[in-house]
């Protein structure tokens, strides 16, 4: 039998393949095990879900496993976005959370994350903890027999997490602004648990929001749940057909943001986070840590040495972020995925709060998405990045990572290479700025190719150089 193994953050799997009732069932037994030991389970746990396929029948699951070990469970009445799950966490006094989703994965795939009472993202020690039981449980656990047992009702309460939720994001913002703006957006949720919150916050704040892709389709349409260019020419080509001021868009569960412009330009995450730091800086007069991950770009490192402010970069994955975010003063962080999150919030990334901030920057300057990036743009000059995806057969292992890095060449398309970093992959630095990422994914069998430079044209001959790379290595491409 297939081991459970937790990856970036959570647990995934194809659904009734790896991700199965009897699995979820050993997972979530295995959570409240460690609840148990941690001292964390009579403070009770929180269970959410997003649109999936029966992300609302595994989360019953989880509540029948948590409440047959005597422990208190809050069961969201309806799918949420994770970061309003983390927040009821926090605002509660809860030991913890679980919830039912896969992100941005393909809608094949299901999964688990763990959030621990902090409200963040949970730490390796933890889910290889809860990994280890489960896969002990496996080997033995009669699940049908504790399935029938059903639910203690009396543990059980179902809720509705978002007022406090609400009120909170909308204190952490100046209204005023943005109602004397009245910014008229687009909103695609990708047919995920953002719709009904985002939207919603947007509004309350004094938005006018149209949107597209806002039913639940367990399928999302054929898209991908992740909000990158490829996932959103309905969205733009809805902007291009709309007089607004700009477009956004979040992924599967919620904790993911990117944008449009109201030209139809898509901006990345990259900028995203460049625009938010200047914005809590120089806007809110807000000074702090930043913290970004080896995948992100180097307008944060330009903007943090620009004001004078502590960079920490880390590995990819949340929960990096999140522990720094614990344990010192940081006022932002950030990963090219479009996760952010911010000081005074939850450790953990929330494309609510994201949107709702940027929308703050648009009223204070008075200023569309596209005129924001022009301010961008004044501040660190032209920054240009993009990421190809190379399917494996099965996933990388160190050896071979090990191969790859003796074949790199000491300069690419004649600029010298000025350092490599083993931080996560490997990362080449160029003399002039620009950067190359080799990357094997924490969530499926698939190496990430990552690239940055000042130019779309210098960038794709990295990804080409990159691209190159991993053909002459013994890494396991699919077929």
């Amino acid at each position: 039998m297939k081991p459970i193994k937790f990856g970036t953050d959570g647990w995934r799997g194809v659904i009734a393949d790896d991700f199965t009732f009897q699995r979820v069932a050993v997972v979530c037994t295995a959570i409240g095990e460690y609840l148990q030991a941690e001292g964390r389970a009579e403070h009770g746990v929180a269970i959410g879900y997003d649109n999936r396929f029966a992300s609302d029948a595994f989360a019953e699951l989880a509540a029948d496993m948590l409440t047959r070990q005597g422990i208190r469970v809050y069961l969201s009445h309806a799918s949420l976005p994770t970061p309003l799950l983390s927040y009821a966490i926090r605002q509660r006094g809860l030991g913890g959370g679980v919830m039912v989703t896969a992100s941005h994965n393909p809608a094949s795939y299901n999964g688990i994350k763990f959030k621990p009472w902090f409200a963040g993202s949970a730490f390796e020690d933890s889910t290889r903890a809860i990994e280890d039981r489960a896969n002990r449980l496996l080997e033995h656990l009669d699940i049908e027999a504790l399935r029938d047992q059903g639910t203690v009702e009396a543990l059980l309460s179902r809720e509705d997490f978002l007022p406090p939720y609400l009120e909170h994001v909308l204190n952490f913002v100046e209204i005023e602004p943005i109602r004397d703006m009245h910014p008229r957006l687009l909103f695609d949720p990708l047919y995920g648990s953002s719709q009904g919150v985002l939207d919603h916050v947007l509004w309350q704040a004094g938005c006018e929001v149209a949107m597209i892709h806002n039913e639940r389709n367990p399928g999302f349409g054929g898209l991908n749940p992740e909000p990158v260019p490829e996932q959103l020419h309905d969205l733009i080509d809805a902007v291009h057909h709309a007089s607004v001021d700009g477009a956004v868009a979040s992924d599967g569960d919620g904790d993911r943001l990117a944008a449009v412009a109201e030209d139809g330009s898509y901006i990345s995450p990259h900028h995203l986070f460049a625009l938010l730091l200047i914005h809590m800086v120089e806007d809110r007069g807000l000074r702090g840590g930043v913290v970004k991950t080896v995948s992100t770009t180097t307008m944060i490192d330009q903007l943090a040495a620009r004001y004078d402010l502590p960079l920490h970069e880390t590995p990819i994955g949340f929960k990096y972020i999140c522990r720094l975010m614990l344990d010192e003063d940081i006022l932002i962080g950030g990963e090219e995925s479009g996760g952010i999150g911010f000081h005074g919030h939850i450790p953990e990334r929330d494309a609510t709060l994201a949107a709702l901030l940027l929308v703050e920057m648009m009223g204070q300057h008075h200023a569309t998405l596209g005129e924001l990036l022009g301010l961008l743009r004044e501040r660190v000059g032209p920054h240009y990045y993009d990421r190809v995806d190379v399917p494996l057969a099965q996933p990388a292992t160190a050896a071979q990572f090990a191969t790859l890095r003796s074949i790199l060449p000491s300069r690419i398309d004649g600029t010298a290479v000025r350092d490599v970093s083993v931080r996560d992959g490997l990362k080449i630095f160029l003399e002039d700025g620009g950067w190359l990422l080799l990357r094997a994914s924490g969530t499926e069998p698939m190496l990430r190719v990552y690239a940055e430079a000042d130019r779309t044209e210098k960038v794709q001959a990295l990804l080409d150089r990159g691209y190159a790379l991993v053909a002459a290595s013994d890494l396991p491409r699919a077929a």
